[in-house]
């Protein structure tokens, strides 16, 4: 039921509500009000509106573990069904554009059967 409701009045992104403008975590900076990531070596990096939603998603909870129902709901405001794996299939994405080694992530890390946490410092400016 909270649920629902939560969905009903759609509230602005916690970063966006507190005027933030970036994140930077890792090298890359987010840049919210552009939607766009820039990455170590300050090239863009193209995101996917799903990639870019559940990149700050992770980032605006980091060190914290997050649920794939956690996630659809930051993300899509939609509760998951069950073998529910469109949060897995994007993470897999993600990886492939923010990590070194997506086969050993360092920054988006997986906790088997439970969801992910994003395991780094995020700096807000």
């Amino acid at each position: 039921m909270r649920a629902v409701l939560r969905r009903s009045d759609p509230a602005p992104a916690p970063s966006e509500a507190a005027g933030e403008d970036d994140l930077h975590f890792a090298g890359w900076s987010l840049r919210l009000a552009r939607r766009e990531l820039r990455g170590p070596d300050s090239g863009l990096v193209e995101l996917t509106g799903g990639e870019f939603e559940l990149l700050c998603a992770l980032a605006d909870h980091p060190n914290r573990l997050l649920s794939r129902e956690q996630l659809l709901d930051l993300t899509r405001g939609r509760a998951a069904v069950p073998f529910d794996r469109a949060i897995d299939v994007q993470i897999s994405r993600l990886r492939g554009k923010i990590e070194a080694d997506p086969k050993n992530p360092v920054l988006i890390k997986t906790v088997r059967g439970t969801g992910y946490i994003f395991a780094t410092e995020v700096e807000r400016s």
